[in-house]
């Protein structure tokens, strides 16, 4: 009896509880809560800008505490190496490269010391916190938002998982696009000699940070200066076109350096394979034939099969929140051309598989900056709707209405996967929540791992502590690129390294031709199923091991 009365008395108190959460959670109590911090009397510009900023910091550096001591993203490896090898310039040529975040990260280490992933451990929250809150400034400054409407787009766009894939490992994007925000509201005000200076010291910067950043900023430029001309405002165009010159003779040297360029030659241990094809159209370097590609992250064998891809990826990172953007469109001359050239490198690998951008799932990941300012845009709509749905302003789209629970539901949803992304670690150390197959070359299962699961991250560093002392005379080790990141760390220049993508046998046979022996390989013991499976050939022998991760040995007069 007293069981089935303590039986009862629980279910009363989960009804109870289901119905608060459920109250909790209608739309008037949030606006309510949601209210109360955003009015706030003294919540002016300066305070939003800040607000947003620790917002991003926090969001960002939840995967990095989360997977202490060790890094996460793929590239990041190798920003630890080039860190602590102090070279920001290899020749005079790379000073028209994309250097700044070398030069702004090489003597921070050389000052602070300590392991160079600590250092980028609070880099990568910084550069996020600065895209953060660049939203907002860009919203404030450029479409004269309000601070409550900036502070909502920078807290929509800190979740977003296309923003979070692009932090896991490109820090010198995510440099030049912060940077880009804080640059393009200038172009819509030349008229001070401030202004005026800092559009050219910014535009500057954006080219020093990385080339996609500044191809975003010149094509905007074009569509600005397009949309002046019309309006006869001809001196406004020449004070842009003064502004950005400096930026613009930068751009063309390095391109032009890119397709005719200097001969140089830089001491290195490292033997690279080419082992992959990534066929350029008429010449041109950022063009891709697409049908034709061969490498770790891309390899199409017919054009469904990448039909299939780029759907899959954008489908998973903007098709939940696609009714917000079309409700949400608007037209800025600055965010026209944004966005239709980020479209452009999105899609045009399906319109042109032969002639099209390079990278076209990079192009994909930027476009949340755009469709973030179109979604709140429509997110305030709905809010001030007195109707039960807003359409979009498109008459083919009237079918399509976002309510204010949809507007609940795409923003909790959008926190949850975005928190889901950051937080959830690798399932048996080989799978993640986001596991897709056919995208995961691009769009990885999870944040928490780098070049190899974090639970290999040690054993890794083992072996070739191991490998750095054992080597002999003659030798010379077989890395895959991933593991031979790492050998950039922990190997002695002294010691020889072959790196291969794809083709383990081609890079023993490079290895061969060079008379090396023993030769030595780096793999995991067991097949887990990461870099296409590849296993290891039988004449190998395992010579040393760590928990997964193993050292192999062949002499080559036992090769057959």
């Amino acid at each position: 009896m007293f069981l089935g009365q303590m039986e009862q008395g629980i279910i009363s108190l989960a009804i109870r509880c289901a119905e608060r959460v459920r109250s909790f959670l209608r739309v008037s109590y949030i606006r309510q809560i949601v209210d109360i911090f955003l009015k706030h009397p003294h919540l002016d510009f300066r305070r939003g800008l800040l607000i947003s900023f620790c917002l991003g910091f926090i969001v960002r550096l939840i995967p990095e505490i989360l997977s202490y001591p060790y890094p996460i993203g793929f590239d990041t490896v190798y920003y630890g190496a080039r860190i602590k090898s102090g070279v920001v310039w290899y020749h005079w040529t790379s000073v028209f490269s994309t250097w700044l975040l070398y030069a702004i990260l090489i003597p921070v280490y050389q000052v602070v010391r300590g392991g160079p992933f600590l250092l980028l451990k609070f880099v990568a929250p910084m550069l996020y916190a600065l895209n953060v809150c660049g939203v907002y400034y860009f919203a404030r400054r450029a479409l004269n938002w309000s601070v409550r409407k900036g502070l909502v787009a920078a807290f929509f766009f800190a979740f977003q998982l296309a923003l979070l894939r692009l932090s896991w490992h490109s820090y010198r994007n995510m440099l030049g696009l912060a940077i880009l925000l804080f640059t393009l509201p200038l172009f819509k005000n030349t008229k001070t000699k401030k202004g005026f200076a800092w559009l050219v010291l910014l535009s500057i910067l954006v080219v020093f940070s990385h080339e996609y950043a500044s191809v975003i900023m010149f094509t905007v430029i074009l569509g600005i200066i397009a949309s002046d001309f019309l309006k006869g405002e001809r001196t406004r165009i020449l004070k842009v076109v003064a502004a950005i010159f400096p930026a613009l003779i930068i751009f063309l040297t390095s391109v032009y350096l890119i397709l005719f360029p200097v001969p140089f030659h830089v001491e290195t241990n490292i033997i690279t394979v080419n082992d992959t094809l990534n066929p350029s159209s008429g010449k041109l370097f950022f063009l891709v034939d697409y049908l034709n590609v061969v490498s770790p992250i891309e390899h199409y064998p017919t054009y469904l099969d990448l039909v299939s891809r780029v759907f899959t990826l954008f489908s998973i990172l903007y098709l939940l929140w696609l009714p917000l953007v079309f409700v949400g469109f608007f037209t800025d001359k600055v965010l026209n051309g944004w966005t239709v050239l980020l479209l452009v490198g999105s899609f045009n690998s399906l319109i042109t598989p032969f002639f099209a951008l390079e990278l076209w799932f990079r192009w994909m990941f930027m476009l949340v900056y755009p469709f973030t300012f179109y979604a709140v845009n429509a997110i305030q709509k709905v809010l001030e709707s007195q109707s039960k749905g807003v359409a979009p302003s498109f008459r083919w789209m009237n079918w399509m209405k976002v309510s204010r629970r949809g507007v609940l539901g795409i923003s909790l949803s959008t926190v949850l996967l975005g928190t889901l992304f950051m937080a959830t670690p690798l399932f048996f150390g080989r799978f993640g929540v986001f596991s897709i197959p056919n995208i995961n070359t691009y769009f990885p299962s999870t944040m928490l791992h780098n070049t190899v699961p974090l639970q290999d991250v040690k054993s890794t560093i083992q072996v070739m502590e191991w490998l750095n002392t054992n080597m002999i005379d003659g030798s010379c080790v077989v890395l895959l690129d991933a593991f031979q990141r790492w050998s950039d760390l922990y190997l002695d220049k002294k010691h020889t390294v072959v790196s291969f993508t794809i083709d383990m046998e081609k890079a023993l046979n490079v290895a061969l031709k060079h008379g090396f022996d023993p030769i030595y390989l780096i793999w995991w013991r067991e097949n887990i199923g990461w870099y296409g499976g590849l296993t290891v050939p039988s004449y190998f022998e395992s010579i040393f091991s760590s928990e997964r991760i193993s050292i192999f040995k062949y002499y080559t007069s036992s090769y057959t």
